[in-house]
């Protein structure tokens, strides 16, 4: 890693002798990748804890049909939000690190997503007043969504710049803030009205909240402070548009799939098994916010060598925690399952289930690889690539081996996603062979693990145990240098 014990410049927009604005801060000292990722990982569990501490309270309080509302609302959300972000955070974090004028172009192009917050909430009022003038929707509830949408691609766009001044401060203060915060609104509002209007009015003015937070914390700028970058920034979005509701396929399409083939029943084990087969996968998520901007903000010159190395240390840490939950998964299913669910197939799908996060994290590291050489079509061809591929296994797998069937398809998914960036990317970034031995290890863990039962599974997490403790030593090692 770069050497610079010295901590940034403060914000204060001058030139600095390097010639980028203040804004921009250089590469971090030796500890930053594991800093960050530290204070990621507690973002991001502290963001599922959170909502997890909050909605069983909110299930109880609305009751099924209300809570349903809101569950639908908050998806609609999400995934709307994700669809208007239009694939500009990536882009933001590569063009705020390039050339003098980076730290204004990433800004104006967080400004471009504001623009489209802001254009969304004004075509989605419009339409939801011509839609409820022909009585197809509820105009509360409607604008409420988008409302919540616009707020959410805003906090998005604040997310992002922080990101990309490498302020995982700031990013964490809006990930709780935009969930935590506003889910607690929600729940303290329909205290006195238990329905989902109130419930959702709260939660949207607290996402709106959140998005003037984050245009205090980000300062974006108006796309015309760059207009030829913003104009290049969004030619190379364009592309993962689509990656972005492909990944969203690949993230929750397997829910769908599971309760569409096999029934309500099927889809609650499965459930339990995501909950589970996910702990893992958040700790890519987590580890990657933080090294994704010091991978960018690394000098040119050593960064790909840098990226495979430091890659494969976390890709380590990474297959560790997968191979610990897919081995314990029975019996972490005994604890959060009742005797009326299907343990022993729960048990089988978390540890398939967990591989995914071993493969996200190769996926991740070559991602980086492919936006920065702008390759950003190959990232949509591999992700369109692996819903095809989640969709049409699901069939002939969930008709064969249940909701089992569905994880393994899923896997499958992923391991073509992970696959085709690999590759799309491997002029840039080539993995070291250590990597592949990691992914190796964590093929083996799984495959004994499924096949192996509860018993056997506890020798496998004892073997990683102690498999992690030799090698912690190196990992850290290599993160530090």
């Amino acid at each position: 890693m770069a050497d610079h014990p010295d901590p940034p410049a403060p914000d204060t927009g001058r030139v600095e002798p390097s010639g980028r604005q203040g804004d921009a801060n250089p590469p971090r000292g030796a500890a930053s990748l594991g800093a960050h990722s530290v204070i990621y990982l507690v973002g991001t569990a502290l963001q599922g804890l959170g909502v997890l501490l909050v909605l069983p309270f909110a299930t109880r309080l609305l009751g099924q049909v209300e809570y349903g509302k809101v569950a639908t609302a908050l998806v609609v959300v999400q995934m709307i939000g994700t669809v208007a972000a239009a694939g500009l955070p990536q882009v933001i974090l590569r063009e705020y690190h390039r050339g003098d004028d980076g730290p204004t172009a990433g800004r104006a192009l967080a400004g471009t997503m504001v623009g489209l917050a802001v254009a969304l909430g004004v075509i989605g009022v419009v339409l939801g007043v011509v839609l409820s003038a022909t009585g197809r929707v509820d105009l509360v509830q409607w604008c409420l969504v988008v409302v919540a949408s616009a707020a959410l691609t805003t906090v998005v766009a604040g997310q992002s710049l922080s990101r990309a001044r490498l302020r995982p401060l700031h990013f964490l203060l809006l990930a709780v803030f935009s969930t935590v915060v506003a889910h607690l609104s929600g729940l303290l509002a329909a205290q006195g009205d238990r329905s989902s209007r109130t419930y959702l009015t709260a939660y949207a003015t607290a996402l709106v909240a959140a998005a003037v937070l984050a245009l205090v914390v980000g300062r974006p700028l108006p796309p015309t402070a760059a207009r030829e970058r913003v104009r290049a920034g969004i030619r190379l979005a364009a592309p993962l548009l689509p990656q972005a509701v492909a990944m969203l396929g690949l993230l929750m399409g397997d829910v769908l799939l599971a309760n569409r083939l096999l029934g309500d029943a099927a889809a609650g084990n499965y459930q339990v098994a995501l909950q589970l087969g996910n702990i893992p996968f958040v700790l890519a998520v987590a580890l990657f916010n933080g090294w994704g901007p010091l991978v960018l903000s690394h000098p040119q010159e050593q960064r790909w060598e840098w990226t495979g190395r430091t890659g494969t240390a976390l890709l380590a840490v990474v297959v560790v925690g997968s191979g610990l939950v897919g081995a314990t998964g029975a019996w972490l299913a005994r604890v959060v399952a009742g005797g009326a669910f299907d343990i022993d197939g729960i048990g089988a799908t978390v540890a398939v289930l967990s591989l995914v996060a071993v493969l996200y994290m190769l996926y991740q590291g070559s991602s980086l690889a492919a936006l920065d050489s702008e390759r950003t079509g190959r990232l949509a061809l591999a992700a369109l690539a692996g819903v095809v591929v989640l969709v049409v296994a699901s069939v002939p797998l969930a008709a064969g081996f249940g909701f089992a069937g569905i994880a393994v398809a899923k896997l499958v998914g992923y391991a073509v996603l992970a696959g085709a960036t690999v590759v799309a990317s491997r002029r840039t970034l080539r993995w070291p062979v250590a990597a592949w031995f990691a992914l190796g290890v964590a093929v083996a863990a799984t495959s004994v693990s499924t096949l192996g039962g509860p018993v056997l599974g506890i020798g496998v997490a004892v073997v990683l145990l102690v498999g992690g403790a030799v090698i912690a030593p190196r990992v850290l090692h290599t993160l530090r240098r």
